[in-house]
């Protein structure tokens, strides 16, 4: 059954681990999974593994095991190290399949080594700031263009009153890990350094990083937080999901996010509860390129790639060839089945396939032709801020197996948690997290030479 728990790849079944999962990918998953088996005598079995943590830990407990999944959907940063010690399986074919029928992959983001793909890609994650139109113009508020802007914007929200009482000015995300890690890392390139506190050593040879983490700029981003989350609620109750549903009920008018995700379980939400209030919020979602701490110009923005969303198939689980066969079932198809993944997430994923977001299948979804502000919002991230806020910075571009397995260390998102909740001053958090990266980098370097 989808979403049940299994115990991996030893059942017998194609294990497969995913936070491609709500209502909508249920029903895709209970239509797609028995057609599948019907045609190829493979049996699978889905589960529901959680987002950012929730599906290291169990997929960490299945390899430890010795019965690792045949399967997960991730950042190609969550795998880094099982990628290291050869534990995923090459996927040229499967990719090259999908390209015939989508197009050819849009990014040049890590997914491996020596012309292997060791991702069967998905979409890609651009990161922006999102509002409230609605709210700004009520207020009278500009689009901010610094971290000054975006505070002054949060205290005018947050002593609003009226129709906007119970609306905070802003949704920070303060858990220890998660969407406060992805959210440092962002802040510190709008604030024109490394977010993961390397740089090259030589940017022309580009074959050796050093540690590069100015304490000035870290510790002015540290305190930019801590005063952010005096007009948020709670940010240690604040991740992927909970920002998400946070959105849908209007708890705050600012936020941090990916793509046009919210303005997609808006939409979503708004047709599945024929809401005209819920319809409203999500036209009234704008969506621009997070803002720049004062005194940086967007051209200093170390942003660099927007990461690649999709599929890993491990190499010691027992049905490899097998898992491959699924995805290419999935995928290559058609153009009109490769839409309808999208269409379960609407806003969450820019398609990784160049052909796929200009398509008619594509643009002539259901939730486009109800919510065709969606489909422009996601149009303006690709073109403008993809297109004009990534790679401004040449050097910035670290892509490497240090630098993926650096985006996936904790202590990023701690240093906000350990902010907001009061347990350690700004310097003290960069200084603790000074030491957590010269540790972790110690043992990147150990681990990929």
């Amino acid at each position: 059954m989808a979403g049940c728990l299994g115990g991996g790849g030893g059942d017998d079944d194609v294990q497969f681990l995913t936070d491609y999962y709500n209502d909508a990918w249920q029903s895709v998953w209970d239509d797609l999974e028995p057609q599948f088996e019907d045609e190829t005598d493979i049996p699978m079995s889905i589960e529901e593994a959680g987002m950012s943590g929730s599906q290291e830990s169990r997929l960490s407990q299945l390899i430890q095991a010795g019965n690792p999944p045949e399967a997960n959907t991730s950042t190609f940063d969550q795998v880094a190290d099982i990628w290291e010690t050869d534990q995923l399986e090459t996927v040229n074919d499967v990719v090259s399949s999908i390209e015939e029928v989508n197009g050819e992959v849009n990014t040049n983001a890590f997914l491996g080594e020596d012309d292997n793909f060791y991702q069967i890609p998905h979409g890609l994650y651009v990161s922006n700031f999102q509002y409230r139109a609605d709210v700004y113009d009520d207020l009278g508020l500009d689009e901010p263009e610094t971290f000054s802007d975006v505070l002054e914007n949060a205290e005018a929200i947050n002593d609003a009153g009226g129709q906007w009482e119970d609306m905070r000015g802003y949704g920070l995300a303060g858990a220890p890990t998660g969407k406060s890690q992805d959210e440092m890392l962002v802040l510190l390139a709008s604030a024109g350094i490394s977010g993961i506190g390397l740089r090259w050593q030589d940017p022309d040879a580009r074959d050796e990083l050093e540690i590069w983490w100015p304490e000035e700029t870290v510790i002015e981003v540290l305190e930019y937080v801590d005063e952010l989350s005096q007009y948020s609620p709670d940010p240690t109750n604040i991740g992927w999901a909970s920002s998400l549903s946070s959105w849908v009920q209007g708890n705050y008018g600012q936020c941090y996010h990916l793509n046009a995700w919210p303005v997609g379980v808006t939409a979503q939400t708004a047709e599945a509860e024929d809401s005209d209030a819920l319809r409203s919020v999500a036209e009234n979602t704008e969506i621009i390129a997070y803002p720049m701490q004062d005194g940086v110009d967007p051209s200093e923005n170390w942003l660099s790639s927007p990461a690649p969303d999709g599929y890993h198939v491990f190499a010691n689980s027992e049905r490899p060839g097998d898992t491959k066969e699924w995805f290419e079932w999935l995928y290559a198809d058609s153009m009109e089945r490769t839409v309808s993944f999208y269409e379960t997430d609407p806003g969450r994923f820019l398609p990784t396939y160049s052909d796929v977001l200009g398509s008619d299948a594509f643009q002539n979804q259901d939730i486009f032709q109800a919510h065709p502000h969606l489909l422009e919002k996601l149009q303006y991230v690709q073109d403008e801020i993809w297109g004009n806020h990534y790679d401004s910075v040449d050097e910035a571009n670290t892509s490497s197996p240090v630098s993926l397995y650096m985006q996936r260390q904790w202590f990023y998102g701690e240093m906000i948690n350990r902010v907001v909740t009061d347990s350690m001053t700004p310097q003290e958090a960069y200084d603790w997290g000074y030491g957590q990266l010269e540790e972790a980098f110690a043992e990147a370097q150990d681990t990929f030479g």
